[in-house]
């Protein structure tokens, strides 16, 4: 079991990122998933099992004629724009649990642009996506105004600030008033 390793090593890092591609049919990403909550440090508010996005640009005709087919199967002269990377869990100690969107075993040979904006967010130590409301707020909620912060809520995880890898945007520098 790999729970006692990442209680013990998360403790020791300044942030621990555990990813699992979310096709892998050696090791499926629920496993990894609750060996992580197995852990049993809390989950963080907003937290929550949400999306992340990355802007998967166009790749050179020069690296396409040269590539295997097994390597970047989704990779394509043309850009994509706004892309789903996957999704991610954080909880206290900077501990997260990411999945990649289409991936197998070997994340950065199937899906390359988006292990590379998860590595860069991480050693940027900026968040993949902003946090989701607290249960307790969207319990209070009537669904037209959830439809509308949903809505915000996507709209922010999609700008700039957390698709652009290069952006070094804390979370807590983005705003993060979705309720409408």
């Amino acid at each position: 079991s790999m729970v006692e390793f990442y209680r013990n090593i998360t403790r020791r890092l300044e942030s621990t990122v555990v990813y699992n591609g979310d096709t892998d049919p050696c090791v499926p990403y629920e496993g990894t998933r609750n060996a992580i909550f197995k852990v049993g440090f809390e989950q963080l508010e907003g937290g929550d099992w949400r999306p992340w996005f990355y802007n998967a640009t166009g790749t050179s005709i020069d690296v396409l004629k040269l590539k295997s087919n097994m390597y970047g199967p989704s990779l394509s002269l043309y850009p994509a724009g706004v892309t789903l990377g996957g999704h991610v869990i954080n909880f206290e100690h900077n501990l997260s649990f990411v999945t990649v969107h289409g991936s197998g075993h070997m994340v950065p040979q199937f899906r390359p642009q988006a292990a590379l904006h998860l590595l860069q967010r991480t050693l940027q130590g900026a968040a993949l996506s902003p946090p989701l409301m607290s249960d307790v707020e969207i319990s209070k909620m009537l669904q037209h105004h959830w439809e509308k912060s949903l809505n915000k809520w996507t709209e922010a995880a999609q700008s700039g600030a957390f698709v652009n890898s290069c952006a070094a945007t804390q979370p807590e520098e983005v705003e993060q008033d979705f309720v409408v």
